[in-house]
Formats: structure tokens, sequence, C-alpha cells
């Protein structure tokens, strides 16, 4: 059977059950962008609004997946080159280019089809250099924390506002023109120059009482009761928004104690050495 090229391989990227696990909730998360993807094109052909509201519900899916694989991974002892690989793909496909799509789906109809297709486009651009850096600079895989915002956040800014949008009753509010639709494409332009800026944001999956919860409130979102549904959105919102303005105080305060700490295990003073450890840290001017 060699010649047929069914030969075992000497190398396989799978070596035990305990990736191979982990790589199927990878795979289902990378399923759910795409499927977020093809509703979209659907919702778009039949202008129905059930179908945007179910690719952003795709969307915070596919979210929970990626962070679930992660700690399957690291609770199995699973942890494997090609997972980490995969899971990069995944980001991109859930996302940034799906969110991206469902921007162009649903907000700037009225305007210059330009601008339409320009803010869907910065998306996408934002979220490539935003993995490429982070593969290329980040050997931990996030585990130390984040080097710019994850690409998860604005992913979830997007659907969650769509989400609410294309809940009934549909005049709630437009993201099409409106007060509302200002905060969500200034929350959009804000939050894809934060994934490529030089802040550090902590990583919340890793931590199961933030986890746990946030992965109970996405299957709410699925409850068939709307107005439910829709609050439970708005916490998710909320809790959002919070991480993307006091992660980056509450990694710059976790170095700081670490700092200390080693200044005080090292037997140096407050104003010597430790203000070196601070700057060792990133928090220190550049």
């Amino acid at each position: 059977m060699k010649w047929l090229g069914f030969a075992r391989d000497p190398d396989p990227v799978l070596v035990s059950w305990r990736q191979f696990v982990p790589t199927i909730i990878t795979l289902m998360a990378m399923l759910s962008g795409f499927l977020s993807i093809l509703v979209t094109f659907e919702g778009i052909r039949t202008t129905n609004p059930h179908l945007f509201r179910l690719s952003a519900q795709l969307i915070m899916s596919a979210l929970i997946l990626d962070g679930l694989d992660g700690n399957l991974a690291r609770m199995l002892k699973g942890s494997s080159e090609f997972g980490a690989e995969l899971d990069t793909y995944v980001d991109l496909t859930a996302f940034g280019i799906a969110p991206a799509i469902l921007i162009f789906a649903v907000t700037l109809q009225s305007k210059d089809e330009v601008l339409r297709v320009l803010l869907p486009s910065a998306v996408a651009v934002s979220g490539v250099c935003r993995l490429a850096r982070f593969k290329v600079k980040d050997p931990l895989r996030g585990q130390g924390g984040y080097a710019g915002l994850p690409i998860t956040a604005n992913a979830s800014w997007v659907a969650l506002f769509v989400f609410i949008s294309q809940t009934p009753p549909y005049d709630r509010f437009s993201l099409d023109q409106g007060k509302v639709a200002t905060l969500f494409l200034a929350g959009i332009l804000i939050f894809i120059v934060l994934q490529v800026s030089n802040l550090r944001y902590p990583k919340p999956s890793k931590k199961a009482t933030i986890f746990i919860p946030t992965a109970i409130l996405v299957g709410l979102l699925f409850c068939p009761v709307k107005t439910f549904s829709v609050r439970v959105a708005i916490i998710l919102l909320v809790m959002g928004v919070a991480y993307i303005f006091l992660g980056p105080l509450f990694v710059k305060g976790m170095a700081v104690r670490k700092a200390r700490m080693d200044a005080k295990k090292n037997g140096t003073t407050a104003n010597g050495s430790s203000d070196s450890l601070v700057k060792d840290a990133g928090l220190g001017e550049d």
C-alpha cells in the first residue's frame, strides 16, 4: 500500500487522543465561523433579518469554542503545534472575515458604496495584521497576555450589536444611521486600531471564573424568549467593553505587583531596582 501513499506517517501531527479532542473543538469553531459567513450571504440574498441574527449567534458560538479548545488542550495536556497553527486560521475565519462580511450586510446601506466597502475591508486587514504579529512575536500564544486587543473583542462587539438590532421588534434601533449606528461604527474604528497597538491585554479564557459564566451567557443567546436573549446580549456587551478599556490597567497592575514582589524577594528598594523591573515588564516609558 505504500505506493498508493497510504504508508504510516513517521511524523504525525496528532499523536494521541489528548491532541485529537481539542483539535475537533477547534474545527467546530472554524465551522461555526464559516457557517456564519454563509448565513450572512443568504441573509443578503433574502433580506431576512433573522439570518443576520443567526450569523451573530454563530460568531459568538465560535468565540466560546475557540476558548474551550485551548482550555481542553491544557487540561488534557494535549497541546500541539498543529492545533496552535489551526487556531490562527480559525481566528481569521470566525473573528476576522465573518464579522467583516456581517458589517457589510447591515451597516452603511444608505451611504456611498465605496465607504460601505472600506470599513469591512479595514476590519479584515486589521485582523490579518493582528494575527500575523501574534504569530511572529508571541511564542507563548497569548498565555502571558496579548500585545494589542484580541481580534475576538471586535468580533463580539459586531456580533452583539447585530444580534440586538436584528431581534424583534426590528425598530429598536438601526445600525445604518442614527446615534446607535454612530456608536457602533466608532467602536469598530477604535477597536481595529487597538488590535495593532502595543497595549497589553490579559487572556480571559484562562480564568474559569470568567470563561464559564461567559459560555453560559452565550448559550442563553439561543433562548427563544427574545426579550431575555437581548438582555443577555447587553450584559455580554458591557462585559466586553469593560475588558477593552480596563484590560490594559489590569495587566499593568499585575506587572507592577510582580515587579515589587521580585524587588522585595531580591532585597532591593522600591525606588531602586524595582523601577528597572517595572521597565523590564514593559511598563516603563520608551
